[in-house]
């Protein structure tokens, strides 16, 4: 849990029902959810548990105990409950849609940040850093620091996409007026 920043974490099992009320009961009617992993660790298996029949295809474990990718399609399913949930084959990671969901996600590292001695540290290499010092004291776990890291390049990226398609948008306009000018000019002055 620390390593999530907070976020509910359930041992399961979908086979023996470990687990699947604590599950069931995140998933709040009209909430949408989706599983995600790759190909083979029951994803589809655990669909099933939560809809308490086999509505989906699951494959039998490979020799080395392994599981086998069976899903070949994505499929959105209502649950007895009334949340919906997405299955599909091999999800493995989900992407930044809007920058601002970092600093959502990492509301524990904002405020570990106000003790940080600069107001733009980058909590690497900076001097005075209290991100760095909870990572050091085992009060943070360095993957979630890792995963801050990963994700504000993400973000960053995605701001650099969005800034450049707007500058290019306004550039398209500008020349579309400017063209629609000249020619009402043209014929005005005819």
């Amino acid at each position: 849990e620390r390593a999530a920043g907070g976020a509910p974490v359930v041992a399961l099992s979908a086979k023996r029902g470990d687990g699947l009320a604590e599950v069931a009961a995140l998933l709040e009617p009209g909430a949408t959810a989706v599983l995600v992993g790759q190909s083979g660790v029951g994803k589809s298996t655990l669909l099933n548990a939560l809809l308490g029949q086999e509505a989906e295809a699951t494959g039998a474990l490979a020799g080395d105990g392994r599981g086998q990718h069976t899903t070949t399609w994505r499929r959105l399913w209502r649950l007895p409950g009334g949340a919906m949930l997405v299955d599909g084959p091999g999800i493995r990671e989900l992407q930044l849609w809007e920058p601002g969901g970092v600093a959502a996600s990492f509301a524990d590292l904002a405020e570990l940040a106000a003790g940080c001695r600069f107001g733009d540290c980058g909590h690497g290499s900076e001097p005075g850093c209290a991100v760095r010092a909870a990572v050091e004291a085992g009060t943070l776990e360095q993957g979630r620091l890792d995963s801050f890291h990963k994700l504000s390049r993400e973000a960053a990226a995605l701001q650099a996409r969005h800034d450049a398609a707007a500058r290019m948008a306004a550039q398209r306009t500008a020349k579309t007026l400017a063209r629609a000018q000249r020619d009402f000019q043209k014929r005005r002055g005819r």
